[in-house]
């Protein structure tokens, strides 16, 4: 069974509806905006954009793991425009569907509203809110959209963290001190993962200051002509092999911590994005999930780290 980190983040719509977070949906946004900006080259940046943005979300202190729409939108756009990409930020923003609210300026709305979305202690929360609501007052804005509300937050909650010296970082979670390309990562793995990667079984994404981890694509078809297979393997044939490679990857990922001189594990990913296809070409089975997560299951044992992230596509 894959050793997977249980999350399950939740979406509120502006009816008060809650639906599940969809990540592959929010990446098709995003990739709709960067190709709609002439970006298309920077696309491949919106699965990392979306895990950074779940990660983080996951370990807001706050006690339910809901966010609004609104909420998520305003953070992708943020990011969008922290990392250089003010154009895609545009055109994302084009894509939200919540309809456009403005909340009557008060310290009790505002408190509120920023317990729900800051992601903070009620205490700072009530801080944060009375500050803002003395500024608007001042400029005579007696209402506001939730977006314009929460940026006077932001600002405030940044110039209250660094007047109390805070330092922010996600629990159980160092960022490392230096990136690396995929090319830096190729040329610092052992024997076992890297004759992986030149059978093209094997690929590692580099390490990015967005979102630190290690992210692992196996290509379960080009695994299968490496070892010679042909239709119809067996379980029994396959998911020794399979525990094999789950060794290689744990190598490769303990040469990636010693290379950045980090003592706590990134977050570590995997995507296997031709494992239906290997089913019906090399197993002659129907798309199975349940299969598929048993492959994985095998290819993860050796890790020694739970899985952050695990995808078929």
């Amino acid at each position: 069974m894959v050793k997977s980190v249980e999350k399950q983040l939740f979406l509120r719509d502006a009816d008060g509806g809650v639906t599940p977070f969809d990540a592959m949906e929010l990446q098709t946004r995003l990739i709709g905006a960067f190709l709609a900006t002439g970006l298309r080259e920077d696309s491949s940046m919106a699965e990392e954009i979306v895990l950074a943005l779940e990660y983080t979300l996951l370990r807001s202190p706050r006690p339910e793991p809901v966010f609004s729409n609104s909420e998520v939108d305003t953070a992708i756009i943020r990011l969008l425009e922290n990392t250089g990409f003010p154009e895609a930020a545009a055109a994302f923003r084009r894509t939200g569907s919540e309809r456009i609210t403005r909340i009557a300026v008060s310290p009790a709305a505002l408190e509120r509203l920023f317990a729900a979305h800051l992601g903070c202690s009620a205490e700072r929360a009530a801080r944060i809110a009375g500050t803002v609501a003395d500024s608007l007052a001042r400029l005579d804005i007696r209402e506001a959209t939730p977006h314009l509300l929460l940026e006077f937050a932001r600002h405030y909650e940044r110039d209250l963290a660094e007047r109390e010296q805070l330092t922010v970082v996600p629990a159980g979670h160092t960022p490392p001190k230096v990136t690396l390309t995929r090319e830096d990562i190729y040329r610092l793995l052992p024997e076992a993962p890297r004759q992986l990667a030149d059978a093209g079984v094997l690929r590692i994404n580099g390490i990015t200051t967005l979102f630190p981890s290690v992210r692992f694509f196996f290509f379960m078809k080009n695994f299968a002509i490496l070892h010679a297979m042909s239709a119809p393997v067996t379980e029994l044939e396959v998911i020794p092999k399979l525990y094999t490679a789950g060794n290689a990857l744990e190598e490769a990922r303990s040469a990636i911590l010693q290379a950045l001189e980090i003592c706590d594990p990134l977050p570590c990913c995997l995507a296997m994005p031709d494992v239906f296809d290997f089913l019906e070409s090399f197993a002659d089975s129907a798309p199975d999930p349940a299969l598929a997560a048993e492959l994985a299951g095998a290819l993860t044992a050796g890790l020694k780290c739970e899985l952050y992230n695990l995808a078929f596509d």
